[in-house]
Formats: C-alpha cells, sequence, structure tokens
C-alpha cells in the first residue's frame, strides 16, 4: 500500500518535470499586502539573521524575531499514508477547504485548487523529508510559484481556536465536576 502512495506521488513528478514549488510568499491584510521570497525565509530559517525585508516586515506584522524563527523551523510528524487517508476524508477535505481561505495561489481564489494545492503541498513534503515538514519545506513543495497568505482570515481562524482552547479548559477545569463525569441529577 505504501508503495502506491510512493509511485503515484513520483509519478506527479516525471509527468509534469515543470512543477516547482512556491518561490515568493505574498502576505494581505485588508489593503496591506508585501512580498517576500520563500529563499529569505529559508536564510534567516537556516542563520537566525533576517533580511532587511524581512525585519521591516516583523517590524509591520508585530512579529517577534524569535517566535518567527521558532515557526519557521518546528517540524511535525506525517507519516505520508495515514495523512493521504485523513486528507481524502470528509473531515479532512472540510479542514483544507477551511485552510484554503488562508492559504492559497496567489490571484486564484479557487477553493477547490488551492485545497489540491495544499494537499499536494503537505505530502510531497511530507515525501520529501522523511515524513516530516516545516513551514519553509511546505511551501518548497507547493505546486504554485506564488502563494499567499490572507492575515485577516489567519486572524480569524487563530481567534476561534484560541477561543475553541478556552472553552475546552474552562470544560476540563470547571466546577461542574458532576456535570462532565455524567453524575449530575439534571
Amino acid at each position: 500500500m505504501n508503495f502506491k502512495y510512493n509511485f503515484i506521488i513520483l509519478l506527479i513528478f516525471f509527468l509534469n518535470p515543470s512543477v516547482k514549488g512556491a518561490e515568493t510568499l505574498f502576505l494581505y491584510k485588508g489593503t496591506f499586502s508585501r512580498t517576500i521570497k520563500i529563499e529569505e525565509l529559508y536564510k534567516f530559517k537556516v542563520t537566525k539573521k533576517p533580511s532587511n525585508k524581512l525585519k521591516n516586515l516583523m517590524k509591520i506584522t508585530n512579529q517577534k524575531e524569535k517566535e518567527l524563527h521558532k515557526v519557521l523551523s518546528l517540524k511535525i510528524k506525517v507519516p505520508l499514508k495515514a495523512s493521504s487517508k485523513l486528507m481524502n476524508s470528509k473531515i479532512g477535505e472540510v479542514f483544507l477547504s477551511r485552510l484554503s481561505e488562508i492559504i492559497y495561489p496567489n490571484k486564484i481564489l479557487n477553493k477547490e485548487l488551492s485545497t489540491k494545492a495544499i494537499r499536494s503541498g503537505i505530502l510531497l513534503s511530507s515525501f520529501n523529508n522523511n515524513q516530516k515538514i516545516n513551514l519553509i519545506d511546505f511551501f518548497k513543495a507547493y505546486p504554485n510559484k506564488n502563494v499567499a497568505i490572507d492575515l485577516n482570515s489567519l486572524s480569524k481562524t487563530l481567534k476561534k481556536v484560541e477561543s475553541l482552547k478556552e472553552l475546552i479548559e474552562f470544560y476540563t477545569d470547571s466546577p461542574f465536576k458532576k456535570l462532565k463525569d455524567g453524575r449530575s441529577n439534571t
């Protein structure tokens, strides 16, 4: 079964050799838009020294240097077989659809295309990096030269995640232990 997934990925490479990873990252926030080369992010990840353009971008977006480096260096284990099955399930489709509102090929607001590009970026970067990915690997495997990130959508999503996390923490730490354990009289 693992051979089948590897064969499909290799077939994609050989049938379409012009497919390259992302080279430029476009950041959008309302009327604000900036670009940065993926290579600049990679150099920052390796050297921990941001370029002048990256320094300006961090200043504009209120991003701290250490936090950005941590995000760019974070590696996540993504087993090919399990992640492929998950991304092709109904839950995975919903997740990728929502993610496609944040990350998409620049100037192309087609959810179906964006969903496929994200799926491809995740699987190819996992395949190329011993079933582990990080943000730079994902961008390098993303099948479009220009990738866009909608910072407004990202911010909204992060707020939802944070409020959901707070709700879960409240519920697990709440004084309503009987309710949680199902011993309530109501």
